[in-house]
């Protein structure tokens, strides 16, 4: 019999196909290096100071204290909804519930707002190039498609392209960091930037959005537990090749840069355009052919997160189909390529706020990237803090196979990655105007729509389930059924 023409389960996704390094390139991707660096790179410099690589590397240590938790939980978590599956498991099922619509509505705004950076970085690229003028709004759209098309294919071709594209923008920032060291000389290499007097200071608790910003995707691991080859083994070391590779990685870079800072002219000229800092020490260090090169792989890095995204919203609407937290309608999958249906509708919704915004003449990235990476960013460090919160909770009770000292090991280190983050939460809240560059109302909208979200998801749950009887519930469970067609 045909194997294309047999049934489909509805739920069942292209399983054993991520190896670790495949997981851990999808990631490194989400966090998009080079859009980092050159984006956000500037602020933590400018806010930070000369401390800035230092920052990467504390962020590091305290999400390693969260990952540590997670990782011991996943034996006892087999559900791939990452945030809500954790928090579901240790704070009760409306708190789960709430933390799945947070996470997905954090996750879907980082990506709808990550269309304005790369939109407008596509449109300038074209213009420098051939200078033709397209809308900006025009661009998003077709990459808004590419991207769905690509993700609509399989897990596994999504992987494939990220490989191009992660390589190539991790590269150019090796060679601009390599360039600069090069030329820097070892005599005049600087260790200031892990000085505690540079490292310890209210500019770099100020620019703790960019230091933890960085690593956004590391705690996405395990949203591909039914895809991957034997996840008990493969799901940890992608997380740990994950944030290893991001902390060492983003903390040379940076250095490298600090360097650069040294040259009056350097310094002059990214005190008139920080958001030009990356080309700047391109054009310098390399030649104009380095500048034009990184700012077309800009465009490469932003359309690789972008992947990396859509890939975590589409399966994160899949499990929360499959637990009856979204309609039934969420768990489809595509009959050949076993990639989420959910994923149109993400599209879908992405290309709708592109087109508004292009035709209402708003900025793509004033408006569009801010309006919507911000809640998502500190809508993400919230759950964050509230997973930890869990995984503390989680291990204060006995568990069965795990000893006494390695639960109060566990419990203790969230514990305190919880307490951490919460205070990267409140510093992000303290100075919210430094994230989105405005004040006023939008700054209240952007502090209250996560708990806004979390609130209505967690009480629309508890009082369902008061009033939900156990046969009712029972019934209530999603049941596999036969899907023809997406």
């Amino acid at each position: 019999m045909n194997q294309e023409n047999s049934p489909v389960p509805a739920v069942t996704l292209k399983s054993g196909v991520l190896t670790a390094g495949g997981i851990a390139l999808i990631v490194v991707a989400a966090a998009a290096p080079l859009s980092l660096i050159a984006g956000y790179g500037p602020i933590g410099f400018l806010v930070g100071g000369i401390g800035a690589p230092a920052g990467f590397l504390i962020a590091g240590v305290v999400l390693a204290m969260f990952i540590v938790g997670i990782l011991a939980m996943t034996r006892f978590v087999t559900k791939p909804g990452t945030f809500y599956a954790y928090i579901g498991e240790g704070l009760g099922p409306s708190a789960g519930t709430g933390a799945a619509a947070l996470a997905i509505t954090a996750y879907l705004t980082i990506n709808i707002g990550g269309m304005g950076i790369v939109s407008a970085t596509t449109q300038n690229l074209i213009l420098v190039a051939t200078g033709v003028d397209i809308p900006w709004w025009v661009l998003g759209l077709i990459i808004t498609a590419l991207i769905w098309y690509v993700c609509r294919r399989g897990i596994d071709v999504g992987v494939k392209v990220l490989v191009l594209l992660l390589a190539a923008e991790v590269g150019i920032l090796v060679v601009v960091a390599i360039a600069v060291l090069a030329r820097t000389g070892p005599a005049d290499l600087s260790f200031a930037s892990f000085e505690p007097a540079n490292v310890f200071t209210p500019g770099m608790a100020a620019a703790a959005l960019v230091w933890f910003g960085a690593y956004f995707g590391i705690e996405s691991t395990t949203i591909y537990r039914a895809e991957a080859k034997n996840p008990a083994r493969t799901i940890p070391r992608a997380t740990i090749i994950s944030l290893v590779f991001l902390g060492l990685f983003y903390c040379f870079v940076a250095w490298a840069i600090a360097q650069a800072f040294g040259v009056p002219d350097i310094a002059a000229a990214i005190g008139e355009n920080p958001t030009a800092l990356i080309y700047i020490i391109g054009d310098y260090y390399l030649g104009p052919w380095a500048g034009l090169t990184a700012q077309a792989l800009l465009v490469a890095s932003s359309i690789a997160s972008g992947i990396a995204y859509f890939n975590a919203v589409s399966r994160y609407g899949h499990s929360m189909g499959s637990d009856g937290i979204l309609p039934k309608l969420a768990m489809r999958v595509h009959p050949k390529f076993r990639s989420p249906s959910f994923g149109n509708v993400q599209a879908i919704v992405t290309a709708a706020f592109v087109l508004i915004f292009g035709l209402l003449g708003l900025d793509p990235f004033l408006q569009l990237t801010v309006w919507f990476s911000s809640p998502g960013t500190l809508g993400l460090i919230s759950l964050m803090a509230l997973a930890s919160i869990a995984v503390s909770v989680f291990f204060a009770r006995p568990r069965a196979g795990i000893t006494a000292a390695r639960r109060v090991m566990f419990s203790v280190l969230a514990a305190v990655a919880a307490i951490l983050l919460a205070g990267v939460v409140t510093m992000m809240i303290l100075n919210i105007e430094l994230l989105t560059g405005a004040g006023g109302i939008l700054n209240t909208i952007v502090v209250v729509t996560p708990v806004v979200v979390f609130a209505a998801a967690f009480i629309g749950s508890a009082i369902r389930r008061r009033s939900r009887t156990p046969a009712a519930a029972e019934n209530a469970l999603p049941q596999p059924q036969r899907v023809e067609g997406v």
